[in-house]
């Protein structure tokens, strides 16, 4: 039985990618997603024209909406046409399995696999480069490329040569300590930046407010409450990132068998799991797992294991994840 133990969600090797669980499903729901947000922030944009040529709304709120609006709809038509809608066109035909690495070259985020006489350059983040080199496995379809346990693909580009300055990917292993203290850091480091984005809108806010010139109008009300309020979350993601740059023990991980349905995809595109599970003491209890990683609640509808940090408890919430690779997240037990 522990031979046939599946131990991370992986693609189906020799056939098509649409039986990879929550795949498609999440391909479909980004799609929509990001076209929808395309959409209204683009009639955004042309709100915020509108409000410059016609005059009257004052200079910092058109600004705001232009500002803004456009980097946003630009990205996420971006990320609809030549992300998600365009993997799905390809799951009609199998993942590739690359094993080894041999010959691969990094540049940065930017790792260069040579692959049948060219090079595909795909950008990863610190903890996919951390268990990439530990590994030295991925699964290629077309320009998409996933590693074993995330289920979430990533797009490089083929290139008849590698990133200049590129140097060996060489293997490297990686402790479960080390994987948790990278995804950490690159969680705190993409807080600090929303901390950055946040200031920026609060202060457009507060000129908002000061600039309009209708000034018994609701826009300078609402104007106000968000500057404060973007201003506020700032403050707190701040806090929750530098908290997130402490230095941790190495981790005490707890496994668990867990008795579930298959994960789904939701309406705002996460992936859920519902299951059962016996904690350590012996008392079965609910398990509920989805939030900001979907690779967790795939991966434990796929295996029917838990990996938690520490030691369990009936009604709390606990940090998870799957042990040596990039997937952390939060899960709620019941009582």
């Amino acid at each position: 039985m522990e031979a046939c133990r599946i131990r991370v969600l992986e693609p189906p090797e020799g056939i098509p990618a649409t039986n990879m669980p929550v795949l498609v499903p999440l391909l479909d729901r980004n799609t929509v997603t990001a076209g929808t947000m395309a959409i209204a922030t683009g009639l955004l944009v042309a709100l915020g024209v509108v409000l410059a040529v016609s005059g009257g709304h004052g200079i910092a709120a058109p600004l705001a909406l232009l500002v803004f609006m456009t980097p946003s709809s630009l990205y996420f038509g971006y990320s609809a046409l030549a992300g998600s809608s365009s993997m799905r066109k390809l799951t009609g035909k199998p993942f590739r399995l690359v094993n080894g690495l041999d010959g691969a070259v990094v540049a940065g985020a930017r790792v260069s696999v040579p692959l049948d006489g060219r090079w595909l350059v795909v950008r990863f983040p610190a903890p996919l480069r951390a268990q990439l080199a530990a590994q030295r496995r991925l699964w290629v379809l077309g320009p998409f490329v996933v590693l074993p346990g995330v289920v979430v693909p990533r797009r490089g580009a083929f290139r008849d040569a590698p990133v200049r300055g590129s140097i060996p990917f060489a293997a490297e292993p990686v402790s479960p300590g080390r994987m948790l203290a990278t995804q950490r850091r690159f969680l705190a480091a993409y807080y600090f930046i929303t901390v950055v984005m946040l200031l920026v809108a609060s202060a457009f806010g507060f000129w908002t407010a000061v600039d309009y010139p209708r000034r018994d109008g609701v826009v300078v009300k609402v104007t106000w409450f968000f500057g404060y309020g973007c201003a506020m979350g700032a403050l707190g993601l701040a806090i929750v990132a530098v908290m997130l740059l402490r230095k941790l023990p190495e981790p005490r991980w707890t496994e668990l068998a867990v008795v579930s349905g298959p994960a789904s995809v939701n309406q705002f595109g996460m992936v859920t799991v519902k299951g059962r599970t016996v904690l350590p003491d012996g008392r079965e209890v609910t398990v509920t797992a989805g939030g900001s990683d979907p690779s967790l609640a795939a991966n434990i509808a796929a295996t029917g294991r838990l990996w938690v940090l520490g030691v369990p408890a009936a009604g709390k919430t606990a940090k998870a994840g799957v042990p040596g690779h990039a997937v952390f997240g939060p899960v709620r037990f019941g009582r």
